[in-house]
């Protein structure tokens, strides 16, 4: 699993990643030593901060900043079940705690999700409805999503790959009324030039790539959303 959040970096973490992140969108080729003589910090600070970051070394920072694909894993072939298995042996319940910690400070959340990722908002919805006391709305239109958003909203965005549609309309309509934006993708896939606050990537494992995004399973979104309810609910392990 992969997240990226850069709001709990320091204000030297900022600046260094301020200025790496510049440099290596025209030189991937950059090292890690170069880069902390060019920050003036160690190459073990550059390291914290990558990893600070969602990333797991120094490597995958430059091909994310340069608006490269990172591989996550070598593709084998595998059924849905195995692909399944594989997710569960490596899940993470630290995403859940950070998902829950960011969904705690807004009033109003709207999940919003095209095709069958909207069934997932729905199911989503519905569990967050009788789990918490926030004010909860499930959408799947742009107008109507971002009519409602305001400052005290957290607008949900739920996608397999990021790849059924573009969201930039939504996320720029929602962004001039305050609102902030969580991207939940079950893929990875670059998201250099999104506009969401959060972005949380759920599996390193990845579907068929010969499947289109709405032929895709939800399976993760769901083992996920349950695991959210859990610790809402106060029934989770943290």
């Amino acid at each position: 699993m992969i997240k990226l959040d850069t709001n709990h970096l320091t204000k030297l973490e900022e600046q260094v990643h301020s200025k790496l992140a510049d440099v290596v969108a025209t030189n991937d080729k950059l090292k890690i030593i170069d880069a902390a003589e060019l920050c003036d910090v160690s190459p073990s600070k550059v390291s914290k901060l990558v990893r600070k970051l969602g990333f797991d070394n120094f490597k995958q920072y430059k091909l994310y900043f340069s608006g490269q694909q990172i591989h996550m894993e070598k593709k084998t072939k595998s059924s849905e079940i195995e692909r399944l298995m594989q997710f569960l042996e490596n899940f993470d319940p630290a995403l859940v705690d950070d998902f829950v910690s960011v969904f705690r400070k807004y009033k109003k959340i709207i999940i919003y999700g095209l095709g069958p990722s909207f069934i997932s908002a729905e199911y989503f919805g519905y569990k967050l409805t009788i789990s918490s006391d926030k004010n909860v709305t499930v959408a799947q239109s742009e107008d109507f999503a971002s009519r409602l958003a305001d400052e005290d909203t957290l607008l949900i965005v739920l996608s397999v790959t990021g790849k059924f549609s573009s969201f930039e309309k939504l996320f720029t309509e929602a962004k001039k009324n305050g609102a902030t934006i969580m991207l939940v993708l079950e893929e990875y896939v670059n998201t250099l030039n999104s506009m969401a606050d959060y972005i949380f990537y759920l599996s390193k494992f990845n579907q068929d790539s010969s499947l289109l995004p709405f032929e895709k399973t939800r399976t993760v979104f769901f083992i996920f959303i349950e695991e959210v309810i859990a610790r809402i609910s106060g029934g989770g392990s943290r």
